[in-house]
């Protein structure tokens, strides 16, 4: 290990070989929204309202499919970082990223990187454009406020993995 990378923080989540930071979940905005839900489902059933199960179930699958499919994840692989939310996965490569950092834009907090000279600006990213409106000097990234952990730490992280070329060559491949 290089001196001062940390090993695992406690936001990493190392599995199979595979370095991924996961979004929090907002369960203090979900939550009171679920439990109301719910309790309107069996007041409904109790009322003997046919579709009180209906209600009831809505809350549950919502919170699965969002939890599963719609949640999106930053994986460090072999050939670059790539943030995986549905409906697509964008790869940025380890070798067209200049430098690292955090930064503000707006009221987020960005984990953003600046690209090699003449490599073109990422597509589909949202991060991007809300760096250049903020005239901040990066040409995209990822919600670090979004994800679990301290951005220090996702940071640190990630640039001992952009450091280290050994480091590097033991995440498993991007698979898309």
């Amino acid at each position: 290990m290089a001196e001062g990378i940390p090993d695992v923080q406690p936001a990493l989540e190392v599995e199979h070989g595979r370095v991924r930071f996961r979004a929090r979940r907002p369960a203090v905005l979900v939550l009171p929204f679920a439990i109301f839900t719910e309790i309107a489902g069996v007041l409904f059933l109790l009322d003997g309202l046919t579709f009180g199960w209906a209600v009831v179930a809505a809350p549950v699958g919502a919170l699965l499919v969002t939890g599963l499919l719609f949640r999106p994840v930053l994986e460090l692989t072999r050939e670059g970082l790539l943030q995986r939310q549905y409906p697509f996965s964008s790869l940025t490569r380890w070798e067209v990223i200049d430098h690292l950092d955090i930064t503000r834009a707006g009221n987020r907090v960005v984990l953003a990187y600046r690209l090699r000279e003449g490599v073109p600006q990422p597509r589909r990213q949202p991060a991007a454009a809300l760096l250049r409106a903020a005239g901040r000097p990066f040409d995209g990234g990822w919600f670090a406020d979004s994800l679990a952990g301290r951005p220090e730490d996702i940071l640190a992280t990630v640039r001992g993995y952009h450091a280290d070329a050994s480091r590097r060559a033991t995440l498993p491949e991007a698979r898309r």
